[in-house]
């Protein structure tokens, strides 16, 4: 008995094309997610909006008013996330330990988790990156 399997190459197209079918179906369900009030837990005009850029655009870390905030308000509506612990591993964090640095001040969140944060919020578009082309 002979089993014709198609090339690596051709495996490999068809894995890139279902992911990134799957990848639309689920911005698309995104623009369906519930719709919140923001927090009102600090007055947000007293501080720079910069933490909410890209890299390119001159992204700096938010003020850690910012950061507890945010983060105290998106566990108040998210209770599989109310602990520094669980927050920590939404956001592919380690340890819970980074979160609560994050919030006191100590240490600046990089910009890959922060932004993934702003993404899971709805505060800013997710980043879609062109490919340029298959190289094997």
């Amino acid at each position: 008995m002979k089993i014709e399997l198609p090339g690596i190459a051709e495996q490999q197209a068809f894995v890139f094309e279902a992911a990134t079918k799957a990848a639309v179906l689920q911005l698309q369900a995104n623009l369906n997610a519930p719709k919140l009030p923001t927090q009102s837990e600090i007055d947000e005009s007293l501080y720079p909006r910069t933490h909410l850029l890209t890299e390119a655009e001159g992204w700096s870390p938010p003020h850690p008013d910012i950061i507890g905030a945010y983060f105290r308000h998106f566990q108040t509506h998210f209770p599989a996330y109310n602990t520094d612990a669980k927050l920590a591993g939404l956001l592919g964090l380690s340890s819970d330990r980074r979160v609560r640095a994050f919030k006191d001040g100590s240490k600046a969140p990089p910009y890959g988790v922060w932004r993934r944060f702003l993404v899971l919020t709805g505060r800013v578009p997710q980043e879609i990156i062109p490919v340029l082309a298959f190289i094997n």
